[in-house]
């Protein structure tokens, strides 16, 4: 097939910035930040025309763009919300697409054909959340996952173009999700997702609807499907079924054995894996200290394949059509470009199909991180990236921000978070911990701030502002915590833990009340997150570690953020820790966003959050 040539070759997949008219970082307003988009979920059809997301005027939407010289991107969709995603068939004829409203995260579907491009609504209920779009590999039609039955449970339903109906395929409580199709449809792979820690796999028979657990029976460890192989007698998967860490593994479907693919990576996880259309390529990444690693390697025998030259950063948009890959690379100087190479051509350059918008600042101006290390309360050693001002001088403290990530089952990585990098420019330091609990350190680590050892995360956390003083960054009192979802936690758990640290604290999306939180999850969500935090049924526990009991401790000056329609920590949670501490005549600011969810995502609302926020850090760490 053809790739785009909508853009030459330009020195492998790394275009060089146009800096003619732009300013360093220090220069930059706050807008100019925010005006950097970066386009992601690359899809290229048959055809050569390319499909993607990328954010609009307000939030994101998909574009295309075709294979012709010169050829500009065009916007195909106008959703007031955004999008959630789409889903490309196999033969580039259908789009599928999932949007909600008001980040309430309850998706409908709609169908496009990209012949007409005209969308239509195929699957809409406002009191059913719907997703996962998995295609047939003829492209007849689609498995997808909807909660219609029980809000608490998602079954996996199969789609059918020609006939426009659904058909239920797989009926299990909790959450289930289509993952793969053998080549003639008759069989298809479902995950079902009990915890981080936890998924099965099945293989539901299309035909008589019966279905068995292909996983080892009786263990709870991860598996994530990547996709049947050549024969479809194996299923290649990541999983740490066979050691601590998540590797590439092949699971034989009829004696359920699991071997390893990859060995050689058994200390480090697996990031993300994709066969191509005809199982003969493995594309995988490999976590490595929170960096990406792309390996290509040749399915008849896990020989290596040559990869194109990048960058040290994160690696996503893994995606094959024909004899083509896509991928994309992005770290703190670069958001991402899409680019196109082929592997069975390893010597010609990649082609850059999609780029992003620099809002008129020098990218290499941004800070990029340092990896450090420090050891906790017990001896663990915690890992952290350190980004340091460009005008910091050594021995000299500066304020400092406490960044802590979301999850908890997650990673501060060194990608393009560009709030941060305006921080950075107006002369304040951030430290990103992955505290016990995070991934792509082992289950093991993942592991070590389950259920009764939460608290054991917050000294973590606790540690590394402890760490930034004790090397001379910073300073007690001019130090802030700031965090989402459960990094909002932490943040609120900091700062009723050891007070006197903390100068200013912003809790995004965050929970308070780990009682309250969990009886107003949407219900699907809250057998998970039980399985994480502790049940209902230990009240005791729940109260133990909630900073809502703890707030007379609070002392530094606090901002809440929240969304109205937040699906997952309701907005009761930022309602309640504002109402104490007024009670109590303690600083506090609360910033709801009506049309908002789990995050602030819509740009006139990012706008007058990172402002609000920018300002607030300013006036309490810089004085």
């Amino acid at each position: 097939m053809s790739i785009p040539a909508c853009m030459e070759p330009a020195g492998g997949y790394e275009a060089e910035q146009d800096r003619d008219g732009k300013v360093p970082a220090s220069e930059a307003e706050l807008e100019s930040f925010l005006a950097i988009r970066a386009p992601y979920g690359g899809r290229l059809s048959p055809d050569g025309t390319l499909y993607y997301m990328k954010r609009a005027e307000e939030a994101y939407q998909i574009f295309a763009r075709s294979d012709t010289a010169g050829a500009k991107a065009e916007r195909l969709t106008d959703f007031e919300d955004g999008v959630g995603g789409f889903s490309l068939s196999p033969d580039g004829r259908h789009i599928v697409i999932t949007a909600g409203k008001g980040g309430d995260e309850q998706n409908d579907v709609y169908l496009m054909p990209t012949e007409t491009r005209e969308i239509r609504p195929l699957l809409i209920d406002r009191s059913v959340v719907y997703g996962s779009a998995e295609w047939r590999r003829d492209s007849s039609g689609f498995a997808y996952r909807a909660n219609e039955k029980a809000p608490r449970d998602f079954h996996v339903y199969d789609y059918d173009l020609a006939s426009g109906r659904s058909r239920l395929l797989f009926e299990s409580e909790g959450m289930n999700a289509p993952a793969d199709w053998t080549r003639d449809g008759r069989r298809l792979l479902v995950s079902k997702m009990h915890s981080a820690s936890h998924q099965q796999i099945f293989e539901v028979d299309v035909a008589s609807g019966e279905a068995r657990e292909v996983t080892p029976r009786g263990v709870q460890r991860r598996f994530r499907v990547v996709g049947y192989t050549a024969d479809e007698n194996e299923v290649l998967v990541v999983t740490d079924y066979l050691g601590n860490f998540t590797n590439l593994a092949l699971l034989d479907l009829e004696p359920g054995e699991v071997r390893p693919a990859l060995s050689e990576f058994e200390r480090h996880d697996v990031d993300r894996a994709r066969l191509n259309e005809d199982r003969s390529v493995l594309a995988a990444v490999i976590n490595e200290d929170g960096y990406g690693r792309l390996i290509l390697r040749n399915m008849a025998d896990m020989s290596a394949m040559p990869t194109p030259r990048m960058a040290k950063g994160l690696v996503s948009g893994l995606w094959f059509t024909d004899q083509t890959m896509l991928f994309s690379v992005y770290n703190p100087q670069n958001p991402g470009r899409i680019v196109a190479w082929s592997y069975r051509q390893p010597k010609r350059a990649p082609r850059v199909l999609a780029v992003p918008e620099d809002g008129g600042i020098d990218l290499r101006t941004f800070v990029l991180p340092k990896l450090v290390r420090y050891t906790s309360f017990d001896g663990l050693e915690i890992p952290a990236l350190l980004y340091l001002p460009r005008n910091y001088k050594r021995g000299e403290p500066c304020p400092f921000i406490v960044h802590f990530h979301g999850g908890p089952e997650g990673q501060a990585r060194p990608g393009m978070q560009v709030y941060l990098q305006y921080f950075l420019s107006r002369g304040l330091g951030i430290i990103q911990p992955n505290v016990r609990g995070s991934t792509g350190y082992g289950t093991e680590y993942m592991n070590l701030d389950n259920y009764e050892r939460r608290m054991d995360s917050v000294r973590d956390g606790l540690a590394a502002a402890r760490w930034l003083i004790k090397k001379g960054y910073a300073t007690k009192g001019r130090i802030g915590a700031f965090g989402g979802s459960y990094g909002g936690f932490m943040v609120m758990a900091a700062i009723t833990e050891e007070p006197e640290l903390w100068g200013a604290a912003c809790d995004l999306v965050g929970i308070v009340n780990f009682e309250t939180f969990l009886e107003n999850t949407k219900a699907y969500r809250q057998h998970l997150r039980e399985a994480e935090y502790g049940p209902l049924t230990d009240p005791e526990f729940l109260r133990s570690i909630s900073p809502i009991h703890k707030v007379d401790r609070i002392t530094a000056p606090l901002m809440v953020v929240h969304g109205r329609n937040d699906p997952r920590v309701p907005v009761g949670e930022a309602e309640q820790i504002a109402a104490a501490l007024r009670e109590r005549g303690r600083p506090v600011e609360l910033l709801v966003f009506d049309d908002e969810g789990h995050g602030i995502r819509k740009q006139p609302n990012r706008v007058v959050y990172f402002e609000r926020l920018v300002e607030f850090f300013s006036e309490h760490l810089k004085g």
